[in-house]
């Protein structure tokens, strides 16, 4: 039944090509030079410390798995100095999401400590997808608007995420205290991840502030061929930033992602853009934020200061990685896979392959960062304690909470709907982990030894 029902999203959504409704709205440049810096000016704590989150896709197991590391931040106290003792989420000023990771990080970016009340009834421990499967089936009403071809599965789920989850919030609602929310999308006709972004919306001549939060949680979560992906427009009228448009590093690297959005600047040639899951891209939400890193020169230090955090001493880099694995009981019966088996175990290959390179990446980026910002807080703010800064990463992901334990969560379905009792398992997993963790533990005992 799973199946037909998969199958008949797939013909019905992905079937025949329409024309939605694009909900970014053009902006004038004079308008982008106001609203950006305000924007700007809500980042960074200036606290000695920060922690950056990536939450990975997952459906509701990396949901629910990245609402327990929050819980184990929450509940995790740090002593700054003699005076001061914080929660250890306090101090994260960076969240970038994909997929099912997407609502845990909206959520929080919206509600705040209202995550901890709330975010399981609203999301976490509903009949979402049954819901929805019925609104698609038996709802005549939506029948006739998927037949207009200017509607489809995809405008649907971000209408009922927007209303039900999100409570008609757009980005202008984010709190002007909480962490810059990154979420993360894949645009198909360029293979870029695409970010919910003030630079990335600049690109686009549009203002961030007055998009839907539920509509940019449905472009990240948007599996291909079950849902459509999601339309923008690609305005005119307007430059990006400086930044953006100066000449970056000679590594291939960073001149292949600085390229692959300056087609952007070509409104004839790339009018629209089509936002299937973030996790096409970048399943661990990293390269967001690489991203970010390559736009300054691939350089850290500029990075801190263009997001005012250049008095940080101690960053930790914390990948929230929900990710599955292969079903290794195909391995005991000479039948020939299913559709569905075959389906899994081919975005499972790919997804694990892909984010050991960017963990790869990410790890071996460290050590560079840690002596640009040494070298560069010394040149310009010289101080006698200018060198102090460290740089930490580590990654929490099932592996971690050992067998069988590890086994069973691994194998959780990608879904929108769990039950409580996997929920709840996910949930105390990220939790236990955060007290678990050695890199985390010592984190904290080094700031706690200042």
């Amino acid at each position: 039944m799973k199946f037909i029902l998969m199958l008949v999203f797939g013909l019905f959504v992905g079937g025949c090509a329409h024309k939605s409704q694009f909900p970014n709205h053009r902006i004038s440049s004079e308008d982008l030079k106001l609203t950006i810096p305000k924007r700007f000016e809500q980042y960074g704590h200036n606290d000695d410390v920060s922690i950056i989150l990536t939450f990975s896709g997952g459906g509701t197991r990396a949901a629910a798995f990245a609402y327990g590391v929050m819980q184990g931040l929450k509940e995790t106290p740090i002593q700054l100095n003699s005076t001061s003792q914080v929660e250890m989420l306090s101090l994260v000023d960076v969240i970038s999401s994909v997929s099912g990771g997407s609502f845990t990080s909206a959520y929080y970016g919206l509600f705040g400590d209202k995550l901890f009340t709330d975010f399981e009834a609203d999301f976490l421990k509903t009949t979402l997808q049954s819901r929805l499967t019925r609104q698609l089936l038996v709802n005549p009403i939506n029948w006739f608007r998927f037949m207009s071809g200017n509607y489809n599965r995809s405008d649907l789920t971000a209408q009922h995420y927007q209303k039900h989850i999100f409570k008609d919030k757009t980005f202008a609602d984010m709190r002007s205290d909480a962490p810059l929310i990154m979420i993360n999308a894949t645009d198909i006709a360029t293979g870029a991840g695409f970010t919910f972004s003030d630079e990335h919306f600049r690109w686009l001549c549009s203002d961030l502030s007055a998009f839907p939060v539920g509509k940019a949680v449905t472009a990240s979560s948007a599996v291909p061929v079950l849902f459509s992906p999601v339309l923008i427009k690609n305005h005119g009228g307007c430059l990006p930033y400086e930044f953006q448009l100066e000449t970056i590093s000679d590594e291939i690297r960073y001149q292949q992602q600085a390229l692959i959005m300056r087609r952007f600047l070509d409104k004839e040639r790339y009018p629209y853009l089509h936002l299937v899951d973030g996790g096409v891209a970048d399943n661990l939400g990293v390269r967001a934020i690489l991203n970010q890193i390559y736009g300054q020169d691939n350089n850290f230090w500029q990075t801190l200061k263009a997001y005012r955090l250049d008095h940080t001493k101690k960053v930790l880099f914390l990948v929230v990685n929900a990710a599955a694995t292969l079903n290794g009981e195909l391995s005991k019966s000479p039948k020939t896979p299913g559709l569905t088996d075959t389906l899994n175990a081919v975005t499972t290959i790919q997804s694990q392959n892909y984010n050991a390179d960017t963990l790869d990446l990410l790890e071996l980026s460290a050590p560079k960062w840690q002596a640009q910002v040494r070298e560069g807080r010394c040149q310009e703010y010289f101080s006698a304690d200018c060198n102090d800064f460290s740089f930490h990463v580590t990654e929490l992901n099932f592996t971690h909470v050992g067998e069988p334990l590890a086994s069973e969560l691994a194998t959780i379905a990608t879904a929108l709907q769990l039950p409580d009792e996997q929920v709840d398992k996910l949930i105390a997993a990220g939790k236990d982990l955060v007290r678990q963790s050695p890199v985390v533990q010592s984190f904290i005992k080094e700031i706690e030894a200042k």
